[in-house]
């Protein structure tokens, strides 16, 4: 941990790891650790720089979590940057005062006006469009500190050294505009050097899992589904594994039409001479179906999907006497989850979370769907893995939405979700959309077809642009796209109405379950 030249004390806001993420595209390695963890790890490392994260949490709240008891807060030891929360904790600790005035609440983008002669806003527009999300603000700044930026009150400050400073907004997500360019600004105020690259990512996963599995020479099960993650986690391994290596699919019954055969060529590509040996494909739908349909609740429904996922791989585990399981979990399910740090729990994740009487791994824990794209280029995968959509573990038993989960229903949204692939196809539309979701909703209506009366199901076509997941803009089809879709949508006999949502996340999620 001696080469970490940031630490980021995590407060349990969701782009916590968005901030991790955003160092390391700079270049820049960081380690994430909660307040009583981070405050014994500033007592034994040396460092260039902190930076506090935002939180869920308002610095006038009971049990608000507090600075590290050993961070240096005059700045003389390494420079420290706070960020939304972590500048309101630093204001309200040094003297100042933090309130919650209405005419100052934000969320979502905002117009700041930095001082482009202050080193941290070094290159940026005079008038800079960034994210907000706060509710406290900073209304008197503490002793020694002056404003470097506004948006209708304080939107970042410094010490008289340039060495403790304090930003409002984030400038880790990318909706704000020059985030990117003032954290770059930040590290080199600090001191901070390039000390990353996918290349020795790889090779720092291949060698953790070895490690691991150095003690006996039991298998390891990894879970795939033919997606970017478990695709390229399988090529990171396999040249390191070679037979030990057992790749699982399980076919539940949710996978989009012609999935299965996808699957195959792509874990194929991973595995290269071993697929043959190393691939087992799985088929539990009845299963799945049989369980998931007894609810229509989201997260039971997850919950459910877990039951069944858990048991068809314990059973594998069994068969090929595995010591391990491991899998291609992500930051942002870990987050979603939970269980990064002390962030709050939006929704379970099919694979984070289960208690399992083997190791379970999860090398990719830190990294976001943008990062291992860029590692599934530099194994040199076929463009069929790293520019695809990403799937949900439940898949389209997710996109059953406020109605139970059945083999007719399940047909009906694999057959819509075809058709408006197939359409964006069409148009090359499919390659500005980061994740497409056709789903079956719950609510019945009347219309009419051929002169009479039909009551029929709604259909609700979603597709978002993003980068992270952490954040993302609902797409706006081309109204004669939208007019193909719904005519045909609606030729099936039993879909009479369809909506498209366009909502952003925040405040929506992805998918609607």
């Amino acid at each position: 941990m001696n080469s970490i030249q940031i630490l980021i004390v995590d407060y349990g806001s969701q782009y916590t790891l968005v901030i991790g993420r955003t160092l390391r595209e700079l270049g820049v390695r960081s380690l994430i650790l909660p307040p009583i963890k981070a405050d014994d790890w500033l007592k034994k490392n040396t460092l260039k720089s902190v930076i506090l994260s935002g939180s869920h949490w308002s610095v006038h709240s009971e049990g608000t979590p507090e600075l590290p008891k050993s961070l240096d807060t005059t700045g003389q030891k390494y420079f420290v940057l706070g960020v939304c929360y972590g500048m309101q904790l630093l204001a309200h600790k040094l003297g100042g005062t933090v309130e919650r005035p209405l005419a100052h609440r934000e969320y979502g983008p905002a117009t700041v006006t930095p001082d482009t002669g202050h080193p941290l806003f070094k290159g940026i527009k005079e008038k800079t469009e960034v994210w907000a999300s706060h509710g406290d603000t900073v209304t008197k700044l503490p002793k020694s500190f002056t404003s470097i930026a506004t948006s209708g009150g304080v939107a970042a400050m410094t010490d008289k050294n340039n060495r403790v400073l304090g930003i409002q907004f984030h400038p880790e997500v990318v909706d704000t505009k020059e985030g990117k360019k003032i954290l770059q600004n930040f590290l080199d105020l600090s001191g901070c050097v390039k000390d990353w690259d996918p290349i020795n990512l790889i090779h720092e996963i291949q060698k953790e899992v070895l490690d691991i599995m150095s003690k006996d020479k039991k298998n390891l099960i990894l879970g795939v589904s033919g997606g970017v993650d478990s695709t390229t986690l399988a090529a990171v391994l396999a040249p390191v594994l070679n037979e030990r290596l057992i790749c699982v699919a399980i076919d539940t019954g949710g996978l989009r039409a012609g999935e299965v055969e996808e699957l195959k060529a792509n874990t194929t590509s991973a595995l290269g001479k071993n697929a043959s040996k190393n691939l087992v494909i799985i088929d539990a739908a009845k299963e799945f179906i049989k369980n998931i349909g007894t609810t229509i609740d989201g997260e039971e429904k997850r919950a459910k999907f877990r039951e069944v996922y858990k048991q068809k791989f314990e059973e594998q585990i069994a068969k090929h006497q595995a010591g391990y399981i491991v899998q291609g979990t992500l930051a942002t399910d870990i987050i979603e989850s939970g269980k990064a740090g002390e962030s709050a729990m939006i929704k379970t994740h099919h694979n984070v979370g289960l208690s399992w009487e083997v190791e379970d791994l999860h090398p990719f824990r830190n990294l976001f769907k943008y990062e291992v794209r860029e590692l599934a280029r530099v194994l040199k995968l076929p463009p069929a893995v790293y520019e695809r959509n990403p799937f949900p573990g439940p898949g389209l038993f997710l996109r059953v939405v406020g109605t139970p989960v059945s083999k007719e229903n399940i047909e009906l949204v694999r057959e819509a979700d075809e058709t408006v692939a197939d359409i964006l196809k069409k148009h090359n539309l499919n390659k500005e959309i980061s994740q497409l979701i056709v789903a079956l909703l719950g609510v019945n209506s009347v219309g009419v077809k051929g002169d009479e009366r039909v009551y029929g199901h709604s259909l609700a076509v979603r597709a978002v642009q993003t980068v992270d997941f952490m954040t993302a803009k609902g797409y706006y089809f081309p109204e004669a796209v939208i007019n193909e879709i719904t005519s045909a949508l609606t030729k099936h006999k039993d879909i009479v109405r369809v909506f498209f949502d366009m909502t952003p996340k925040p405040p929506a999620t992805t998918e609607f379950e």
